[in-house]
């Protein structure tokens, strides 16, 4: 209102504004941006820069925006259990309508830009640049700011309407906020950010990469065992050919979340659930089905846990370039040990392993894999849009299997369980609506050769309460349907059986039920489940990751000779943000002498030295899905020597 502005010019200090999280929407803060920037240019001031330095010379403006601290106002899921009391913004997301298609950054990397989050809004796509936004977790806190917040307001609004009795009394004292994030010059970009240099001349990047580690497994024997078990019969291996080379299901998920807010991303639903229940379908595949059995099946199965998928499909897309599209190649003369001192201590049964130096690798067992056959991803199974319903999701995601992995699992509800079709239909630009899951990675760098399917909690949109990826989307928010975890992972299962079962036949129905003969129904009861939820759904500091953690910190400096410690933890509140990527968040890095590098292209020779290795350090959450996945697979997590490092 320009004649509101007009009248007030001048009349109010800076200011920050304190919003209810529910109002946290691009709209709102579209309106308060916009207010300031009018106010601003009235009273004198920089009317492309409201905020931030420029205004500092208008102390005394017409309300100059310094900040946004946004409040919490769902202490817990009691409070917030009874609906959403008329507030349209209750499950609100602040993820694109169509996350990581149409106008998004990911847009020409995404095989679907189906609507599936229609409760976003994109706030996660504006710019905020200049000015800074908080979020105040703790209720009692938050409950303090607005309390005064009120009182500020009630203040400031005396003000404008003339009331000349206002004082220092009723303004201060005032809680104050001090933003000091770095954010960066307005035309920063990345070169310029990781160029960085400090006031001395050195090197001192403002930004890093964003990213991590996917983690992988593959059920059956070890691949020494099934090299010994072809050596024992030459007949089986001249009629089957290379064990290690038979396709692949793979059995994906997403192991990240985001939020506006890096450092509040709890992604119970997006993240957490996905986790589990992939993890207790390894168990049940591992616990269930001998090794002899899954070595004599048409196809492998793997496991993929892939991270940063929020952020363009990072994890899963690096993996299937490495894997087949095009495949990795490292180059000449670089492929070298993985561990200098363990340089020809293989014998015929055991190879050494291997990595490379440029382009770095810190292992090569994924060049070890068969072709990819297909894929079955997990999406979103702890809040369900029907009860104890199931979707099928990629039933037309091209492929040559004609959706006979969609029909697998089509084929696995029960009496209590209904597993159904997706009613989704086609995208805007007629491609098959596809979740936003590894799956999309797959049917995008095969260009349509290979499909899967994806089981979700959802069917044609994300579930309402499901606030994807919002800081809320935590089990204190709504709590996370354990039951349908753990039916999920028992559909996984039985679907990873019955997929690599089939030999080419097409036989949906019979696959299915061989699966369900080997695999029997995951327990809500089970210790491990129960446990491994508490930890990934509310405490990721638990004993059981750091459990896992320990001994996979214990036997990775018994194999290099170098302790890296712990990777960073999961918190408590658990938080899934994917993290920046450097030596000690993630990235692989070799060591050649006395000196580290990110890869390697030197004349000093890797190996001379007993102590060159390659290392890495992940993240505690990486690292206990690792020795997780070794132990539900039946390998247990091992020194070299081969003695059990037992949990305790």
């Amino acid at each position: 209102n320009n004649n509101y502005i007009n009248g007030n010019a001048g009349k109010l200090p800076p200011y920050v504004a304190v919003m209810d999280e529910t109002e946290f929407t691009t709209a709102n803060v579209a309106a308060l941006r916009s207010f300031a920037n009018a106010a601003d240019a009235v009273a004198g001031g920089d009317s492309a820069r409201c905020i931030g330095e420029n205004a500092d010379a208008n102390e005394d403006g017409a309300g100059v925006l310094r900040g946004l601290l946004v409040i919490n106002v769902t202490a817990d899921a009691e409070s917030s259990s009874g609906g959403n009391n008329g507030n349209t913004n209750y499950y609100y997301s602040p993820e694109a309508a169509s996350p990581q298609g149409d106008d998004t950054p990911s847009a020409s990397i995404a095989q679907s830009s189906y609507e599936w989050n229609p409760n976003g809004d994109g706030n996660t796509l504006v710019d905020y640049q200049g000015l800074p936004v908080v979020y105040v977790s703790k209720a009692g806190v938050s409950a303090d700011l607005y309390s005064v917040s009120m009182e500020q307001s009630a203040a400031l609004q005396r003000i404008l309407d003339g009331d000349d009795s206002v004082g220092d009394d009723d303004l201060y004292p005032a809680i104050m906020a001090e933003f000091n994030y770095y954010m960066g010059p307005e035309d920063a970009d990345s070169p310029t950010c990781l160029s960085w240099r400090d006031v001395d001349g050195e090197w001192a990047p403002k930004c890093l990469p964003l990213a991590g580690n996917s983690v992988w497994a593959v059920a059956g024997s070890p691949e020494s065992a099934a090299g010994r078990r072809r050596l024992e019969d030459q007949q089986q291996q001249a009629n089957n050919g290379n064990g290690n080379q038979r396709p692949i299901v793979m059995m994906a998920t997403s192991i990240d979340s985001t939020s506006m807010f890096h450092d509040a991303s709890p992604g119970a639903n997006s993240a957490a659930t996905n986790i589990l229940a992939l993890l207790m379908a390894a168990k049940l595949v591992g616990s269930s089905v001998l090794d002899t059995t899954l070595d004599g099946l048409s196809k492998r199965i793997m496991f993929g846990f892939f991270q940063a998928e929020s952020y363009g499909y990072v994890g899963s897309r690096s993996f299937l370039r490495d894997v087949a599209y095009p495949g990795f190649q490292c180059d000449e003369g670089r492929t070298v040990p993985a561990v200098a001192k363990n340089a020809g201590s293989g014998d015929d049964n055991e190879e050494v392993k291997m990595g490379c130096l440029n382009p770095l690798r810190t292992d090569l067992d994924f060049t070890k894999l068969g072709e990819i056959s297909g894929m079955i991803a997990v999406d979103q199974v702890g809040v369900l849009g029907t009860d104890q319903t199931f979707y099928v999701h990629g039933e037309n995601a091209g492929g040559n299997d004609n959706g006979f992995l969609a029909n697998i699992l089509l084929q696995l509800g029960s009496n209590d369980w209904t597993i159904a079709s997706s009613a989704a239909e086609n995208d805007d630009n007629g491609q098959p609506a596809i979740p936003p899951t590894p799956l999309q990675s797959l049917i995008k760098l095969s260009e349509g050769a290979v499909g899967g399917a994806v089981l979700a909690g959802y069917d044609e949109a994300f579930v309402d309460a499901s606030y994807y990826h919002s800081h809320r989307d935590a089990n204190a928010t709504r709590i996370v349907n354990l039951d349908s975890v753990a039916m999920a992972a028992t559909v996984l299962a039985r679907a990873a059986v019955a997929s690599a079962y089939d030999n080419g036949e097409g036989d949906a129905e019979g696959a299915a039920q061989y699966a369900a003969n080997l695999i029997p129904n995951l327990s809500t009861d089970d210790e491990t489940f129960l446990t491994l939820a508490n930890c990934l759904l509310t405490d990721g500091n638990c004993d059981l990751l750091l459990s896992y953690g320990k001994i996979e910190r214990i036997n990775n400096a018994h194999v290099t000779g170098v302790d890296l410690n712990m990777g960073v933890p999961l918190r408590n509140p658990p938080n899934y943000y994917p993290s920046i990527y450097d030596a000690d968040n993630g990235q692989g890095f070799v060591q050649v002498g006395t000196k580290r590098y990110g890869s390697y292209t030197g004349d000093e020779e890797y190996g001379k030295a007993n102590t060159d290795t390659f290392l890495l350090r992940p993240s505690l959450l990486e690292t206990s899905i690792h020795g997780m996945l070794d132990d539900f697979l039946g390998r247990g997590s091992v020194y070299a020597d081969g003695n059990v490092a037992e949990l305790k």
